[in-house]
């Protein structure tokens, strides 16, 4: 979808860049009030990407002066092309709805807004484990590229995760304040959602020709366990630590089992 030159803005009265949000949802009522409401203060315009949610998400965006568009899902990374594509400002910034940009992050963001210094900036994901008021100091962290001009960089629908690829000669800087990560609201929730994000990188491994060993079949639980309890440090986490290596361990074994059911599924007699 290209956006007519004639909408594109750029600044608004003050000489800050306008941005322009967009959220990939699906049954969201529970996180995305506090996602709206912390990104309402940077952006202009906020796009909520939905994909069929059968709970209050829409009401919740629409209050927060979201514009809510359904989207048929395909994979994430379409449904977050699609959303940039809705986009009017060259300025955007992609957000999951359980990510809350902090209070630090959003006067971070105003200031850069005022004279960009790079095309792209990389923020700082940090998770929020149940009852913590604030990341703990070893939270596992991501840092991705998330607020970007678009003239210079592209979320592209490639099959694969949702990724910024940056245009050439474009710059990036990172921002040093954080996002609040709430991806836990229960296990259900968790295998849910890796259950369906393991179909998509099936789907990614067969079209891209990948080849997974049995050796690595039968060793990929335990490693991938010792790495999420250990050298990411969930042990620190207690309970909570153990059960969540735990799973994400087993969504790192489902991912290879799938691909061995497809091959098994597709083998020519």
């Amino acid at each position: 979808m290209t956006v007519p030159a004639v909408y594109i803005q750029h600044y608004v009265s003050e000489g800050i860049m306008k941005v322009s949000a967009y959220i990939v949802t699906l049954n969201e009522e529970q996180r995305l009030g506090k996602t709206l409401a912390a990104v309402k203060q940077v952006a202009d315009e906020i796009f909520v990407i939905d994909s069929g949610s059968t709970d209050k998400t829409k009401e919740i965006a629409e209050s927060y002066g979201a514009e809510f568009v359904f989207h048929k899902w395909k994979n994430i990374s379409s449904q977050k092309h699609f959303g940039q594509e809705l986009c009017h400002n060259d300025w955007v910034i992609s957000l999951d709805a359980d990510e809350v940009l902090s209070p630090a992050l959003i006067a971070e963001i105003k200031e850069k807004m005022q004279n960009p210094t790079a095309d792209a900036y990389k923020m700082k994901i940090r998770d929020m484990l149940p009852g913590d008021k604030k990341p703990r100091m070893l939270a596992k962290t991501y840092n991705n590229i998330r607020l970007y001009n678009r003239k210079k960089a592209n979320m592209p629908d490639d099959l694969t995760n949702d990724r910024v690829v940056l245009g050439e000669g474009a710059t990036v800087e990172q921002l040093k304040e954080v996002v609040f990560h709430y991806s836990y609201i229960s296990l259900t929730q968790i295998w849910f959602k890796l259950n369906m994000y393991t179909d998509e990188l099936v789907r990614t491994a067969v079209e891209q020709g990948r080849y997974y060993t049995h050796l690595r079949l039968y060793t990929e639980f335990p490693r991938q366990f010792l790495i999420y309890y250990f050298k990411k440090r969930y042990f620190l986490y207690g309970t909570c630590g153990f059960w969540m290596a735990t799973t994400y361990a087993y969504f790192r074994f489902l991912k290879i089992a799938k691909w061995f059911e497809w091959r098994a599924l597709n083998k020519k007699s």
